[in-house]
């Protein structure tokens, strides 16, 4: 018995050697560095990751209501102007100094529902470059419709005047046209398109009136 005593005593003092011997290699700085250096960079947060998600679904929002915002604009604001905005030089009342030299004919043209008489002059005198001239453009009050004017110079086809909607018992006296022009005599064709007075875009009628533009090289009206 005092010899297995012995012999057990030995082992375990070997395997306490063995287990001394190995504790020193496992916590060994050398291999702490190398496990050191295998760590991978810490990953983002979820939380700024979403947060970067959600600025840039709200920019795209934005960006997307300009766009949006824009189409509207142009279809209902801009495009709404054309043809039936109401003309912000028209005036009230009658045109007075109506003259032959002066004022074409009242025109007569029969309507879905009657006459429309219109008065523009037939030879008008224009200031230098056309800056200025007295055109007479009236829509009798007896009319039932509203009416837009269009003037072209026949040799061209360019559009020198365009007015807005004249409403019945309104006038206008004088206008500048679109385009500079040298002193002389010019042919030039007046259109007058016709529309409802419930300011449908739909027009009516066309009317058609033949005239002579005098372009001075001064001044001419006071």
């Amino acid at each position: 018995m005092t010899d297995l005593d012995s012999l057990a005593a030995q082992l375990e003092e070997l395997n306490a050697v063995q287990q001394a011997a190995q504790e020193p290699e496992e916590s060994s700085p050398v291999k702490t560095r190398k496990k050191q250096k295998k760590e991978k960079p810490d990953e983002p947060k979820p939380e700024k990751k979403s947060r970067k998600a959600v600025i840039a679904l709200i920019l795209i929002i934005v960006l997307l209501l300009g766009l949006v915002g824009g189409v509207l604009w142009y279809f209902l604001v801009y495009n709404a102007k054309s043809p039936l905005e109401k003309e912000s030089e028209a005036l009230g009342g009658l045109l007075a100094g109506k003259t032959p030299a002066e004022q074409q004919d009242i025109l007569n043209e029969k309507v879905k529902e009657g006459q429309v008489l219109l008065g523009i002059a037939a030879e008008p005198i224009f200031e230098y470059n056309g800056k200025k001239g007295r055109i007479g453009i009236e829509n009798d009050k007896a009319n039932n419709y509203s009416f837009q004017v269009t003037i072209t110079e026949d040799a061209t086809g360019d559009v020198l005047y365009e007015s807005g909607v004249i409403d019945p018992g309104y006038y206008v006296e004088f206008i500048e046209l679109n385009k500079t022009l040298a002193a002389g005599d010019y042919d030039a064709t007046a259109l007058f398109t016709t529309y409802s007075l419930s300011e449908s875009p739909d027009p009516i009628a066309q009317i058609k009136a033949d005239l002579k533009l005098h372009v001075t090289d001064g001044q001419f009206y006071q």
